[in-house]
């Protein structure tokens, strides 16, 4: 009854949907009520709606039934959405470990800034204003098109519905600009981009790791 299956039990695993198959292999982790749950890629073999849906149920029993679960994946927002913490592993190694806003509000380092968000961070060089040997990264949603700013040149336009992603080459480097709806924007349409300062992160252009603000104050003074 608590996954939801109580009408199922004459059936065979094979009669079974790709969610309710999950739901069984659920409960056989709660029946053993083992400490500690491990979950590699539960997900990944069902279609997008249905893996919203389990994320929400697998989240709920979670909380339900205060199981530690280890969960693997390559999907961020499985990621982002039922995560306490995130340990984010490159090559074997732990790249960043924090809370999901962490990860998205103060990245570690560059691969951390990029691998998380859709689309990911900008991170640009030789932006005007940034000290030698910093990569500037700026979020595409805390971009803004107009006003005083970098002048850039629209390449494509991706309407999303409830938002756009507006692609601009600055220089050598495209930078994603995301705007609610459609975005006034054209392709071939020159346009300014900006940002607050309060948006930017920076990075150590050697080693990709994260600089703090007051460290990148003293090393370009």
């Amino acid at each position: 009854a608590l996954l939801g299956l109580a009408q199922l039990l004459e059936r065979k695993p094979s009669q079974l949907s790709g969610g309710q198959q999950q739901r069984v292999a659920l409960g056989r982790a709660i029946i053993a009520e083992t400490p500690v749950c491990l979950m590699d890629e539960p997900l990944s073999n069902l279609d997008a709606q249905l893996r919203q849906e389990m994320r929400r149920e697998i989240r709920a029993l979670q909380q339900k039934l205060g199981i530690t679960m280890i969960y693997v994946t390559h999907d961020q927002t499985e990621a982002m959405t039922m995560a306490d913490q995130i340990v984010l592993l490159r090559d074997g190694h732990i790249e960043q470990d924090g809370t999901p806003d962490e990860l998205y509000g103060r990245p570690a380092t560059v691969f951390a800034a990029r691998f998380v968000g859709t689309p990911p961070m900008n991170v640009l060089a030789g932006i005007p204003g940034t000290a030698e040997g910093h990569l500037l990264g700026v979020r595409p949603e805390d971009v803004r098109l107009g006003g005083e700013g970098l002048p850039g040149m629209v390449e494509s336009v991706e309407y999303l519905g409830a938002d756009s992603i507006v692609t601009c080459r600055v220089g050598e480097e495209l930078v994603n600009v995301r705007v609610a709806r459609h975005a006034s924007a054209a392709p071939g349409e020159h346009v300014r981009l900006a940002w607050s300062p309060d948006a930017v992160h920076l990075f150590d252009a050697h080693s990709g790791k994260r600089i703090d603000r007051a460290a990148a104050v003293v090393q370009s003074a």
